[in-house]
């Protein structure tokens, strides 16, 4: 793994790190975007976060910034009483609890297939309900 731009142009190649990791920030993240930012070609920015930690480092740490960004997005809804933001959370936090949805693929003589749930919509309704006479913030959308 190249560090430091040791082909006898390294100082432009730190150079250039910096230019993206400064676009990676600004874009959130967004390879693509990044590269336009910093004037140079999505492959480029790949290789400089394979060849530099720093590079690689600053795309890990602006994905998480923008992630950190959607799940308080998220938690906003679901403070809000959002029934769909409710259960898209439910369904990807509380497997272990039950709250999640298989599909059955069919077989290989092209059946249709069917979903299941461990809870239908009525009884992630009823939850809900139960919630709000506990205390819980008024719903804004129907299941």
């Amino acid at each position: 793994m190249t560090t430091n731009g040791q082909n006898g142009n390294g100082k432009k190649r730190e150079e250039t790190a910096a230019r993206i990791i400064k676009a990676l920030q600004e874009s959130n993240g967004l390879l693509t975007i990044a590269a336009k930012k910093a004037g140079i070609g999505y492959t480029t920015v790949c290789r400089y976060a394979h060849d530099f930690p720093s590079v690689h480092q600053a795309v890990f740490e602006a994905k998480e910034r923008m992630l950190d960004f959607a799940e308080g997005k998220l938690y906003q809804k679901i403070n809000d009483g959002y029934n769909t933001s409710i259960s898209f959370y439910l369904k990807a936090q509380g497997k272990a609890r039950g709250y999640r949805e298989r599909q059955d693929r069919g077989n290989p003589e092209g059946e249709s297939f069917r979903v299941e749930h461990d809870l239908s919509d009525e009884q992630l309704s009823q939850i809900i309900s139960s919630g709000r006479s506990r205390g819980a913030t008024k719903e804004k959308a129907s299941p």
